[in-house]
């Protein structure tokens, strides 16, 4: 659709040898319990965040996890439908911004604890949903 996705990811590391060589592990660091991260794996479509990294690497083939390192011991929560979010991501915001190009209003989304830390804050206008 023309457009170019920018973010940055925590980390990527590919092996180099064996059946898996040259295949990307995108690898999300949380500072949150993993039983947190376990839940969002649980609505690949609707957590967006590795998809989103996903998307930037634009690889055919890749491995998705949070790890949590803010408990005793260090945990990797994986994503097993990364792919299939990938896609649902990507075909989700070339049919929005063809919407927005065509003039339709699209309607305000967000998550509460997501959106108190969102800098983008007053183009969905979170502030005047309850109103």
């Amino acid at each position: 659709a023309g457009l170019e996705l920018v973010g940055r990811l925590d980390r990527v590391d590919r092996l180099a040898r064996g059946p898996m060589a040259g295949v990307a592990y995108v690898l999300d660091y949380k500072a949150q319990s993993a039983q947190v991260s376990k839940e969002k794996v649980k609505r690949p479509m609707e957590d967006t965040q590795l998809a989103f990294y996903a998307a930037l690497l634009g690889d055919d083939d890749l491995h998705a996890a949070y790890v949590n390192v803010a408990e005793r011991e260090c945990t990797i929560t994986p994503q097993s439908e990364i792919m299939a979010a990938r896609d649902a991501l990507l075909d989700g915001i070339t049919h929005d911004v063809a919407r927005i190009h065509g003039g339709q209003a699209l309607p305000a989304l967000g998550e509460g604890a997501a959106c108190e830390h969102c800098d983008a804050r007053g183009l969905c206008r979170k502030d005047m949903w309850d109103r």
